[in-house]
């Protein structure tokens, strides 16, 4: 008699593979349209924190337009860009580092 062998699995993948689950659309809908990947911009350049940015865009300031929080995962740091365009159109104007007490927010790595 053989005996099943036991797997062990990282939670992580067990995570990773829900996410990958994708719902069926219903039936008689539309199939999805993908746009090409745009860069995002402020000041006319394009916004580069290095790898593994972690965007995040909602209404920080509560003036009612979508803002951009960027955190950075080489050093740590939290960036906010202010809208000063339209929800529709946003626009990024140059950040400045969120704080906490007056010191920059640090959110290290590992």
């Amino acid at each position: 008699m053989r005996l099943a062998q036991v797997v062990r699995v990282p939670a992580l993948m067990v995570l990773f593979a829900q996410l990958l689950v994708i719902p069926a659309a219903p039936a008689g809908a539309a199939p999805p349209v993908f746009y090409p990947p745009v860069f995002v911009e402020s000041s006319g350049d394009r916004i580069d924190v290095g790898s593994h940015s972690s965007p995040c865009v909602t209404d920080w300031d509560g003036d009612g337009l979508k803002d951009l929080i960027l955190g950075q995962f080489d050093f740590g740091m939290i960036r906010f860009y202010p809208n000063v365009g339209t929800n529709d159109s946003p626009l990024f104007e140059g950040y400045t580092l969120m704080c906490a007490d007056g010191e920059p927010i640090l959110l290290p790595y590992g």
